[in-house]
């Protein structure tokens, strides 16, 4: 007896055992109740699939718009891509656009101070990593709006970087955070006394990459994490002051956007290029191979090649955000040039259901299937 049980202690005592059993009996209990249930299921997830789609169909049916009349809006990143395409949708709709560009001489620039408008929209030069020229051009935007306050302000501009941690620079990181998370934040905080006063919105352009955390980036993911974390806190503050925080997050669409041109893919591989051969050989041969990080370049321009070409569906959520009485929280917008079935986005909206050691396995899945 007492062998008997010194046995059965040093099986139930055994870690690795003990879970083994206890996941087995788990997931037979599952299967036991799938077994009884999966067509009642397959039903509530059918059903609660087409009310969600009736109840955005309603929604986007029955939605009232906002009288663009003495109503300003600030865009910045206006030199090509997405703002530049914002700038003049959101002016043709009768709204008062301010549009922040970092070179006075881009294509952006020089395209909306030529465009014969009724009225024309007003072009400031602004470098959103830059706490000067921010507080300068917030200036501008109270003179331009006076006494109607500042309808909305769009947190468009945007760059990337790619490259295992090890290779990035602080640098690169510091780049990237000082546009993407802390130049949002600047812009926002420069403006928002005029956004209070008119009851207005923050539209902040995250990523789906504010969802998934991807290899090789981190600088990139980070500052959207970061930028969805301070729009979640940002949203909490503005609510007793009517003030919406927005957030849109594009999926692929690299391919519409200035963020993946070759110049830029160059200078970043050139980089990465020089801290490998900063490593000793070991590391250079075993654990960050030459090819692998050229191969980033490689793996952009696929991304282009796969991605949506037209700005189009991301600037008709810029105008919804603006222009809806009652938008939405967050934009998801479906990017690859299969509309609605971008796997970044599947996967942005299933991850919090996903336990995350299967995470890789999904993805692998969904790009066979969809990529």
């Amino acid at each position: 007896m007492a062998t008997t049980s010194g046995s059965n202690q040093t099986l139930l005592g055994d870690p690795k055992r003990l879970r083994l059993i206890l996941t087995i009996s788990l997931y037979s209990i599952v299967a036991v109740i799938l077994n009884f249930y999966i067509m009642d299921i397959l039903v509530l997830l059918v059903l609660t699939l087409a009310l969600w789609y009736a109840h955005g169909y309603i929604k986007d049916y029955t939605k009232e718009a906002v009288d663009p009349s003495n109503k300003y809006v600030y865009i910045t990143g206006c030199d090509s891509g997405f703002g530049l395409e914002a700038a003049k949708a959101l002016r043709d709709l009768g709204f008062g656009v301010i549009a922040g560009c970092l070179d006075d001489h881009s294509p952006g620039a020089v395209e909306l101070k030529a465009r014969p408008w009724v009225k024309k929209i007003e072009v400031v030069i602004l470098d959103v990593s830059n706490e000067a020229s921010v507080l300068a051009c917030a200036k501008e935007v109270k003179d331009i709006c006076r006494d109607q306050g500042l309808w909305a302000v769009i947190n468009n501009a945007g760059i990337n970087c790619m490259g295992p941690t090890e290779l990035v620079s602080m640098e690169m990181f510091h780049k990237c955070a000082e546009v993407n998370l802390f130049g949002a934040i600047r812009v926002t905080k420069s403006v928002l006394p005029l956004i209070r006063q008119a009851e207005g919105r923050i539209i902040n352009v995250i990523s789906e990459r504010a969802f998934n955390p991807w290899k090789d980036s981190a600088p990139y993911c980070v500052t959207k994490f970061g930028l969805e974390a301070f729009s979640a806190c940002l949203r909490r503050e503005m609510s007793p002051f009517k003030v919406k925080v927005i957030t849109i997050a594009p999926g692929e669409f690299a391919g519409a956007t200035g963020i993946a041109k070759q110049r830029m893919n160059e200078q970043l591989v050139s980089k990465l290029l020089q801290a490998h051969s900063s490593m000793s050989l070991q590391d250079q041969q075993n654990a960050y191979k030459k090819e692998d990080i050229t191969g980033i370049a490689d793996r952009i321009s696929a991304a282009v090649e796969k991605s949506c070409s037209s700005s189009e569906p991301v600037v008709s959520a810029y105008i919804d955000a603006v222009q809806n009485v009652h938008p939405q929280r967050c934009y998801m917008i479906h990017g690859y040039k299969r509309k609605c079935l971008d796997p970044l986005i599947i996967l942005a909206r299933c991850r919090p259901f996903i336990p995350e050691k299967i995470v890789p396995a999904v993805e692998k899945l969904l790009f066979a299937v969809l990529g």
